[in-house]
């Protein structure tokens, strides 16, 4: 049987290494910026993503902005960002 779901998917199931992907964060101020970035590893339950601008402008270090997520910070989001989501071209 299929997984009909986006929820019943995994990690695995929905990106790969060099995928490019972005997600919106909202500030307490109500300011909100969309980061956008490259996975860089992928494991069952987590995944790694190097963010390389925000919204739309290029950052200066990249090396700083490097961030784990929880599979379900991805699929969900939290009280302050979205879900991440893989852009299409």
């Amino acid at each position: 049987m299929e997984k009909e779901d986006k929820n019943d998917k995994t990690l695995l199931d929905v990106f790969r290494q060099g995928d490019r992907v972005m997600q919106v964060c909202y500030e307490p101020s109500g300011l909100k910026r969309e980061y956008s970035g490259i996975v860089m590893k992928i494991e069952k339950h987590c995944i790694a993503i190097q963010w390389d601008t925000i919204n739309g402008e290029p950052l200066s270090n990249i090396r700083d902005i490097y961030t784990v997520f929880h599979e379900s910070e991805v699929f969900n989001g939290s009280d302050y960002s979205s879900p991440i989501e893989k852009k299409n071209y």
